[in-house]
């Protein structure tokens, strides 16, 4: 299993969450960084990829043994910089 870890931005973004959510995004985190199945797509002209987690998107970043939550929002407004 990968490590983990969750930028400033994005851990300010999953406490302000519905516990409901938070939830769920970081199961489906966990599941990626174990080598599950999950509904992942790369990002076009970036290193990022993106995880699907209802109407929430998560960018993140995958180097060897670690997984890099960068970003956590709103489909709309998570690809905005």
């Amino acid at each position: 299993m990968k490590r983990v870890e969750y930028s400033k931005i994005a851990r300010a973004v999953l406490d302000r969450m519905q516990p409901k959510r938070r939830a769920a995004i970081r199961s489906k985190v966990d599941a990626f960084a174990r080598g599950d199945v999950v509904d992942v797509k790369k990002l076009s002209g970036s290193k990022l990829l993106r995880i699907c987690v209802g109407d929430d998107r998560v960018l993140i970043d995958e180097e060897a043994a670690l997984v890099l939550v960068v970003k956590v929002g709103p489909r709309g407004s998570i690809y905005k910089e």
